[in-house]
């Protein structure tokens, strides 16, 4: 497990192959959604784990929050020369950059409380969610389901070791962008590059480029998803359920409609929710189709694969 402190917000993308992602992908896809668990334990610590992942991410967010309030500080401080103080300002910028692209925390003394205080929001974090995992195996013991309870405990070095808030570089690309419940990638409706033509499911044409996105940082730990072929962003034009997502201009000044954050699905390496920035509803395929030409829209969570995505680096 890579240490908690090093978080790189952007996106997992499993180490082979597009094809043989979606092979493997689609064999776990054989019946068509899971029903319902009747489980009340797995559901609580369902909710548990994706509580941990929050709470990381808040940590995380306090602290990119600190660079700002740190750097204010120093381009207020009169008393510095104009050069040290240029310096100084200059260092805050690459600190903040390399903690938000790549996890790499700040030794500057004037970060020094903001980091202290963000390794006991993360220790804390890890207690509650170890304390979760044992309160679950505990209570399987109790009910007799002893084999359970023990397959939780194992279950919680895995949730661990997978890095649950972890994903690769932003910046990097292109990728596909791959539908769970369908295996079909994120295109442009009838290939169009045209402003406001919408995202949907599409057949993966190898080399296609408005079938390919890169994630570009826009800072405070949300992202642009960029189409390579038009260079242009993914919108979503409002944050109610049915909610289109298409491609435009990238907005001057920066619009939230724009912004957009992965949050990993527990249990499920290498997919995420697609989540903007204003709106906790996270993209889904239209009425969970798994043909092409399906729409992208935001709706309700619903812990389901047609709301879940992976990215692959484009077949060659």
């Amino acid at each position: 497990m890579r240490p908690l402190t090093t978080r790189a917000v952007a996106f997992l993308f499993l180490a082979l192959p597009l094809s043989a992602g979606l092979v493997a992908q689609d064999k776990k896809d054989d019946k068509k959604d899971p029903p319902k668990t009747d489980d009340p334990i797995a559901e609580k610590l369902l909710k548990d784990k994706e509580a941990f992942v929050a709470s990381l991410e808040t940590a995380r967010e306090n602290l990119l929050k600190a660079f700002d309030k740190y750097y204010e500080t120093v381009k207020n401080n009169k008393a510095l020369k104009i050069d040290v103080q240029l310096a100084a300002l200059e260092k805050i910028e690459a600190d903040k950059k390399a903690f938000d692209e790549e996890g790499t925390l700040p030794t500057a003394t004037g970060m020094k409380v903001a980091l202290s205080e963000f390794r006991t929001a993360q220790q804390k974090a890890l207690a509650k969610c170890k304390a979760d995992f044992e309160k679950a195996a505990k209570a399987y013991r109790d009910k007799g389901d002893v084999k359970t309870a023990g397959a939780t405990l194992e279950e919680l070095k895995e949730f661990l070791a997978s890095d649950p808030t972890g994903t690769a570089k932003v910046g990097g690309g292109p990728f596909n962008i791959v539908a769970r419940n369908s295996n079909k990638v994120l295109g442009l409706h009838n290939g169009s590059t045209e402003d406001g033509t919408k995202i949907v499911t599409a057949d993966l044409v190898r080399g296609d480029q408005t079938q390919m996105w890169k994630v570009v940082p826009a800072g405070e730990g949300w992202s642009y998803i960029e189409n390579v072929k038009t260079g242009m962003v993914m919108q979503a034009h409002g944050k109610h359920n049915g909610t289109e997502l298409v491609i435009t201009k990238k907005a001057q000044p920066a619009s939230d409609y724009q912004l957009w954050r992965t949050v990993p699905v527990p249990n499920e390496k290498g997919l995420f929710k697609i989540v903007p920035k204003p709106s906790s509803k996270p993209i889904g395929v239209d009425g969970k189709s798994k043909n092409s030409g399906a729409r992208i829209l935001l709706w309700d969570d619903e812990n389901l694969p047609h709301r879940y995505f992976a990215f692959f680096p484009p077949p060659k």
